[in-house]
């Protein structure tokens, strides 16, 4: 769901700069089939699910053979720096929409801020991958446009982040109650649940003293509280199997979790469970989802996450004549000579087709345009390196505004601090 523009990207310059594309397909547990394709490559795009960029990696620096990811880099991806840097090659990571496009504009942001003498106080970068709001026809207001099960496991591991110079951590149980409204622009409020390890990018931006800093995710309202029914539940645990999953109903399955005293209804059960109005929107949008249908489950002694991803990726599809949107928002505070400003930056690009989508456009054509960069010499860094340098973000900002993909931003004097 993220390669097309990428691919359409890559072929279309081809023969301009004298390039011959290999796209492959394959079981990236496959060491085998990956060393055949790498080992005469000049450069390694990889869209492998995020785990499995380190294997691709250290094919690549067996064979000196450069790499782009657009996903988080690993510790091992990490590990590797010194060596690649030995063998002048440049493994650039995160360079995606978020992460990517987020870092890209952050630092833009923050740089130019340092270079006017300004003081940092707080920075919020927010980025949510939706369908446009003419597509938001279900009580989710979400539809899968980009890795599915990502989404299941999404915030599983926590939150931390840092607020007025204290450090905050979210726990998984809790990640998705009483989510932040934002307001963007051109749109009206989004909810917002904190994203990951904020922590760590007080040091990978150069903030390391900043009161406040949050990275965090954007959702339509009523999508937060309706997933922290699943996460309550049980249904998003990806650490057991359900044996004998394939033998079952999805009403079977659900019912193991709710209480089997008393005579009501499953689906009064699934509400008392969950403290929810009998009937009421949080009721009724649970069981939209056929929850506690008698649909068969397919999945062979599948996981509970791996259960209810089959069952999301029917009801919550992203369909043939739907349109997705990425929304990016990024809020910084900060002061120069005594005056508190307030820096806003946003961008919203919808797809252009069921293929050309907005996440295709926004995690392709960065990587896309990363591996022309790192091809044509212009990314002279090697090593291990990450999109928040000017060496990267400023010809890939670039050219994404040539491609209609754009920041508005504005700076504004402030009275007071949003954190006071």
């Amino acid at each position: 769901m993220s390669a097309t523009d990428l691919i359409s990207y890559m072929l279309k310059h081809a023969e301009e700069y004298n390039w011959f594309i290999t796209v492959v397909y394959f079981d990236c547990y496959d060491d085998t089939i990956m060393e055949r394709y790498i080992k005469d490559a000049d450069i390694v795009i990889s869209l492998l699910p995020p785990g499995m960029h380190a294997a691709a990696a250290k094919i690549a620096l067996q064979y000196n053979a450069h790499v782009v990811t657009a996903s988080y880099a690993s510790q091992e991806m990490i590990d590797m720096h010194e060596e690649a840097r030995e063998k002048g090659l440049t493994f650039l990571n995160e360079l995606g929409a978020d992460p990517g496009i987020d870092h890209m504009n952050g630092m833009r942001s923050i740089d130019k801020i340092r270079k006017k003498g300004g003081e940092l106080l707080a920075f919020e970068s927010y980025c949510g991958s939706l369908v446009a709001p003419e597509s938001n026809d279900n009580p989710w207001g979400y539809k899968f446009t980009w890795s599915p099960m990502n989404v299941i496991l999404a915030g599983s591991a926590g939150a931390s982040y840092y607020k007025n110079g204290a450090l905050r951590c979210r726990p998984y149980h809790k990640l998705f109650t009483n989510p932040k409204i934002i307001g963007v622009p051109g749109f009206e409020e989004f909810e917002a649940y904190e994203n990951r390890d904020s922590v760590v990018y007080r040091k990978k931006y150069k903030l390391d003293n900043i009161p406040t800093l949050i990275r965090a995710t954007l959702r339509y309202p009523g999508f937060c509280e309706g997933w922290n029914l699943f996460i309550q539940l049980g249904l998003t645990a990806d650490n057991y199997q359900i044996e004998g999953s394939e033998n079952m109903t999805y009403r079977q399955w659900v019912a193991a979790y709710l209480p089997d005293d008393g005579d009501a209804s499953l689906e009064n059960k699934l509400a008392d469970t969950l403290h929810l109005e009998r009937g009421g929107k949080l009721h009724e949008q649970l069981l939209w989802t056929e929850l506690l249908s008698e649909r068969p489950i397919k999945r062979v002694n599948g996981t509970p996450a791996e259960i209810l991803l089959d069952l999301l990726l029917d009801k919550l599809k992203f369909n043939q004549d739907d349109t997705d949107m990425l929304v990016f928002y990024e809020r910084i505070e900060y002061k120069v000579e005594g005056q508190l400003y307030e820096h806003l930056s946003y961008l919203a690009t919808k797809g252009l087709d069921h293929w050309h989508t907005a996440i295709s456009r926004t995690v392709g054509l960065p990587a896309a345009i990363g591996a022309k960069l790192i091809l044509n010499g212009e990314i002279k860094s090697r090593g291990v390196l990450f999109p928040w340098t000017a060496e990267v973000y400023d010809p890939v900002l670039n050219e994404l505004e040539e491609l209609g993909i754009a920041y508005t931003s504005y700076d504004s004097k402030i009275e007071r601090s949003h954190y006071e």
